[in-house]
């Protein structure tokens, strides 16, 4: 049962007990308190009739008001409470039933406008992914090399190290969500299937020149440049054997 379904015979069930209550009291409080207790009750035993004694029509009994012996007709404090009780009950009911009416059809319309959720993530790589990268990398190979030869050792290999992160979004694959930048850039490479020996190695310059202190010279960026160009080697060997 959707949740729509079960909302609409929630709010069906609230406004049929709302109404029922409200014909019984309606119909108690129509035909009266009387009417509803009437009964002869349980039965009792009469006694045998006394004979009355004449009275002279002029004493006081014979001249006694019809007011005075006539039975009272007004519903006792009671039952007037109890219907007070029930009123009350019925509009606490009715207005209850209503808010949550309310409720369901203010929450069904903000269902209908909100968005669809996101598809779930997917967790590994498609096949499709590897030879992109591969192509995608060696496509920009001049560009890193480029840029590993520009400003200073430690400015140039981060650069070429974030690179790969932009090569990576060109071929479309996705930087999870629990990834830091280095691990995205490192599944990149092992997507691509490059020297895990010269990933390693420049990885670590890269981590060097980015959290490190201390000044790098020329021979820290002379390293850099013979893994980035030893990594870009083994991919060229991939392309061929691949084609």
């Amino acid at each position: 049962m959707g949740a729509r379904r079960a909302s609409t015979l929630a709010v069906a069930a609230v406004v049929g007990t709302v109404l029922l209550l409200t014909l019984l009291v309606t119909w108690a409080a129509s035909i009266g308190p009387d009417t509803v207790l009437a009964g002869d009750g349980p039965a009792t035993h009469r006694a045998s009739p006394v004979p009355s004694t004449a009275t002279p029509s002029g004493s006081p009994s014979a001249t006694r008001s019809p007011h005075r012996s006539a039975t009272s007709t007004s519903p006792p404090p009671v039952l007037t409470a109890v219907a007070a009780v029930l009123w009350v009950t019925v509009v606490a009911v009715l207005v209850a039933g209503l808010v949550l009416a309310g409720r369901r059809l203010w929450q069904a319309w903000v269902d209908r406008r909100r968005a669809p959720p996101p598809p779930p993530e997917v967790d590994f790589d498609v096949l499709e992914e590897p030879r992109r990268v591969v192509e995608e990398i060696a496509r920009d190979a001049p560009r890193q090399r480029e840029l590993l030869e520009e400003g200073t050792p430690r400015n140039g290999i981060v650069a070429c190290w974030q690179r790969f992160e932009v090569q990576a979004a060109e071929a479309g694959v996705r930087r999870r969500s629990w990834e830091t930048s280095a691990e995205f850039t490192l599944r990149v490479l092992d997507l691509a299937d490059a020297d895990a020996g010269q990933v390693n190695l420049l990885a670590g310059l890269f981590r060097e020149a980015r959290f490190s202190d201390h000044p790098l010279d020329e021979s820290a960026r002379s390293r850099a440049l013979t893994a980035l160009d030893a990594i870009h080697a083994g991919l060229a060997a991939t392309r061929k054997v691949a084609r």
